[in-house]
């Protein structure tokens, strides 16, 4: 429950829409503790570590493999000879043995041998291939490796699941369901038998709380980040009076502020007033801007309300993070997950939990660029209280690490995490990798700073 000091500058009115009195009526109040609630009913991953276990390998050999970086530029339209191709394969599984920490995780030696026989078979079947058709033959086989960070050439070898927003028409939740805001009861919508699965609770662009369908459709990050993306399936909603209508997704793409072509030049950390609502963003868990980012922590601290925009953030060293919720919560947060190094036997972090009482308000602000660390810091958050996420579902980028080697013969450059394996609770709507984490506000990320704070605005007296 919010506490006093909090409910002193956030005395919200109940949100009243004309209709049927069932209808679903929260203040602001009673909406943080249905979050909290929510929250709290996460539990940490309980896991055999052992089941994740496979051969133990040195710190020395492991290291070879990222060391060995090739001085030749990987060209698509390179020829390479059976044998090359061969060898690269070879040296490709003997580095997931060596290095990979999901290695038993997504099955181990009988997976991963079963893969590079196929893929040694299909070489075998012609004298030379071109790289792009090796590069071609490595992402469909590899696609039992549903890692977020995993890449050949900088492509994924799996799908991101993206949201596809349905604004058309606002939804209120009533005892009996779903209706529009002037009353029309939802009695089905075509395909969908669970309506809770796809209306959610989402902001209209006048600041209340609505609900609104949203669909989760595999999409290429790349494309999704460059372009807008179409939906490939429209929503037909049929009422209880007899009427239909038919209803389309808006254009998505993913919201970034980030330069993708110079990366060093964005600016990473910046704090500034939305009304009076201090916002504070930062596009990278980086050591270099270590200080200001935990300064950040402690500014947002001292407001009652304040924002945490994490939507162009793409991660970084998820350790930062877990010292900027301890510096805004003035508390030691523990998360849900647990690394575990199977390549020496080692948990690097126990998976415990514990609330941490909170009578400030934090949202949240994320989209489908925030990743990895950043959903590490969205872990250690659902362990405090009063902290509200809005935006999209994240990445899912978060079952292993991000680090890089080159195959000898064709240049091609694997993004290979180390030897750690990350764990989260598989909780429906919780972490899922390629998926993210959910929101408890779903509002496409780019309009999420504007919505939320029209939201208490309109709310606040």
């Amino acid at each position: 429950m919010l506490k006093k000091s909090l409910c002193l500058f956030l005395s919200l009115s109940i949100l009243c829409f004309t209709g049927c009195s069932s209808i679903e009526n929260l203040t602001f109040e009673e909406l943080m503790e249905e979050v909290n609630a929510k929250h709290q009913e996460v539990e940490a991953v309980d896991v055999d570590i052992s089941d994740y276990i496979g051969d133990l390998v040195d710190d020395e050999q492991r290291n070879q493999y990222y060391l060995n970086h090739t001085q030749e530029k990987y060209d698509p339209e390179k020829m390479l000879t059976q044998q090359q191709a061969m060898e690269d394969v070879t040296y490709l599984f003997d580095a997931f043995h060596d290095c990979y920490g999901p290695y038993e995780y997504f099955g181990g030696a009988k997976v991963f041998d079963e893969a590079e026989e196929k893929i040694k078979g299909e070489l075998q079947k012609q004298e030379s291939i071109k790289s792009e058709d090796f590069e071609g033959i490595l992402l469909q086989q590899l696609r039992f490796v549903k890692d977020g960070h995993f890449k050949i050439n900088m492509k994924f070898p799996n799908p991101t699941k993206v949201p596809f927003f349905f604004r058309e028409i606002a939804f209120q939740k009533t005892e009996g369901g779903y209706q529009t805001i002037d009353g029309k009861q939802v009695k089905s919508i075509e395909g969908y038998e669970n309506l809770d699965e796809i209306m959610k609770r989402s902001l209209s662009k006048e600041g209340e709380l609505v609900y609104y369908p949203v669909l989760l459709k595999d999409c290429d990050f790349w494309d999704a980040l460059e372009t807008p993306q179409t939906c490939d399936e429209t929503l037909s909603i049929h009422y209880t009076n007899g009427e239909s209508e038919e209803l389309a997704a808006e254009l998505y793409q993913m919201y970034t502020e980030m330069d993708m072509e110079n990366y060093e030049e964005n600016k990473i950390v910046r704090v500034w007033e939305d009304g009076e609502i201090p916002v504070f963003q930062f596009n990278a868990f980086d050591e270099k801007y270590k200080n200001s980012i935990l300064t950040g922590a402690r500014t947002l601290r001292e407001a009652p309300v304040s924002i945490l925009d994490l939507r162009s953030n793409s991660g970084g060293d998820s350790s930062i993070g877990n010292e900027w919720i301890n510096r805004y919560t003035n508390s030691q947060v523990l998360g849900h997950g647990i690394r575990i190094n199977t390549k020496n036997q080692m948990i690097a972090s126990d998976s415990e939990e514990d609330w941490i009482e909170n009578d400030k308000l934090l949202i949240i602000l994320v989209g489908k660029y925030s990743a990895s660390a950043s959903e590490w810091l969205l872990d250690y958050a659902y362990n405090v209280e009063n902290i509200l996420i809005v935006g999209e579902n994240t990445s899912g980028c978060v079952i292993g690490g991000s680090s890089n080697m080159f195959l000898p013969n064709s240049a091609c450059q694997i993004d290979i995490g180390g030897e750690l394996l990350n764990l989260f609770p598989e909780e429906e709507g919780y972490m899922e990798e390629l998926r993210g984490i959910y929101p408890d506000i779903w509002v496409p990320a780019g309009k999420a700073e504007e919505l939320i704070v029209r939201y208490l605005e309109k709310n606040v007296d």
